[in-house]
């Protein structure tokens, strides 16, 4: 019988719309004191992953668009990523082949170290403080303590992965729970308290990552510009939301080739919050349409203009069950009796029967009424008449940061209030 692997993937998504400037001085990246040639490697490594990640990104996405039509969703494949990568260092053979096939890794191109060594840097820049964003990745690995881990493995894994070997008595269910939860708890800053609520009896590892994110906007919303408004859910539905106001330049623009609008709306900390806004009662073509957009129609329709932004206020939970999910998109053996894991244990006895990614997402104004005082980033709303983008009907998101190019969380809300 194979012993089981659970992998725990949660990320904790705090869009905590703030004033004034809380984070320490801004940190530049430690890299140029590097050799030219390790830095060039580095680089490279990095470009792999952030865009086999991408396409990972809208690959899932699609998939659970498609299963899951008329419900609000949001992931971040980054997280997933890290996860199954860090799990790739311990698969052999087709078990291996269909983690990087399914995670869009092209291996004619690039190898496995590459493929570890682009997660390392790319862990090394999400570490680094910056102002006025934090942006936190833990990784762990709960062993079994009669659980014999080939050195390697863990070596790799702490090397590359920055992640920490946990011992832990899975007989004692119940405490075993509460070690991991408590661990993931402590990571996302409280906001997710119960990532597990069961273990398997013959479990014997579990790997978890996390992902905290909390980001000032780079020009703060006014509380007292907050308005109860329409939200469209469909031509049957509409919803009362607490609809966020601001007035300013933006980089903006209309792509015909998918009818939406887009908008990108900065943070602190070179990163952004992109909002794709079909025409009313347009998501599924919209969704479809979006596959074939090359970066330079994307690049050229959006401009910096001066606009009326107006954002729905809203708070969501998710829970997905990757195996499900991954199984879907053909990474099926490592989740079976065919699962090759023997680079983790020397044997083939490890098979994973659990893989949870649970989020929690809230977009609020918390913080802002101490700091309104000051008066930054705040703007009248009346004065000249300027184009209104006004976010009120079901809308795709990608949280994107700029230093490792590619996306830290994405979704789709059909309905705020839910």
């Amino acid at each position: 019988m194979k012993l089981l692997i659970f992998l725990c993937l949660s990320q904790a998504l705090l869009w905590v719309l703030v004033c004034g400037d809380h984070g320490g001085p801004h940190d530049d990246d430690h890299d140029h004191h590097d050799h030219h040639d390790h830095h060039d490697n580095e680089a490279e490594a990095l470009h792999q992953i952030s865009a086999a990640s991408l396409k990972f990104s809208y690959k899932l996405y699609y998939h659970l668009a498609a299963a899951h039509p008329d419900d609000n969703f949001f992931f971040s494949p980054l997280s997933i990523s890290i996860a199954f990568s860090l799990l790739s260092l311990g698969a052999k053979s087709k078990t291996l082949s269909q983690i990087q096939e399914g995670f869009c890794f092209n291996t004619s191109l690039t190898s496995e170290e590459t493929i570890h060594k682009g997660f390392q840097k790319l862990l090394k820049i999400i570490s680094q403080p910056k102002s006025g964003l934090q942006l936190d990745s833990n990784n762990a690995l709960f062993i079994d303590n009669k659980l014999k881990v080939l050195d390697k493995f863990l070596e790799d894994a702490k090397k590359f992965y920055r992640s920490e070997a946990i011992s832990t008595d899975f007989h004692k269910v119940k405490e075993a729970l509460e070690q991991i939860n408590s661990y993931v708890e402590k990571n996302t800053n409280g906001k997710i308290k119960d990532l597990l609520d069961n273990l398997d009896p013959m479990t014997v590892l579990v790997i978890v990552n996390t992902i905290f994110f909390k980001g000032s906007w780079e020009h703060a919303f006014n509380v007292n510009h907050t308005r109860e408004d329409d939200f469209h859910v469909d031509d049957n539905t509409v919803v009362k939301v607490p609809m966020m106001n601001r007035r300013g330049e933006y980089l903006t623009g209309y792509i015909s080739e998918i009818g939406c609008r887009v908008v990108d709306v900065p943070y602190k900390g070179n990163t952004s919050a992109i909002f794709i806004i079909p025409e009313k009662g347009k998501l599924r073509e919209a969704e479809k349409a979006l596959q074939n957009v090359s970066q330079e129609t994307w690049e050229k329709a959006m401009k910096p203009s001066k606009i009326l932004l107006s954002i729905p206020k809203f708070s969501m939970s998710e829970e997905l069950d990757l195996v499900k999910e991954l199984q879907a998109l053909g990474i099926t053996d490592v989740f079976s009796d065919h699962a090759d894991l023997s680079g983790i244990t020397g044997d083939s006895t490890l098979s994973v029967t659990k893989a949870v990614h649970k989020a929690v997402l809230k977009v609020d104004e918390e913080g802002t009424e101490a700091a309104a005082a000051t008066g930054l980033g705040f703007m009248k709303l009346s004065g000249p008449l300027l184009r209104h983008v006004k976010i009120d009907r079901p809308f795709l998101f990608t949280i994107y940061n700029k230093d490792i190019a590619t996306d830290l969380f994405t979704g789709r809300i059909i309905n705020p209030t839910k």
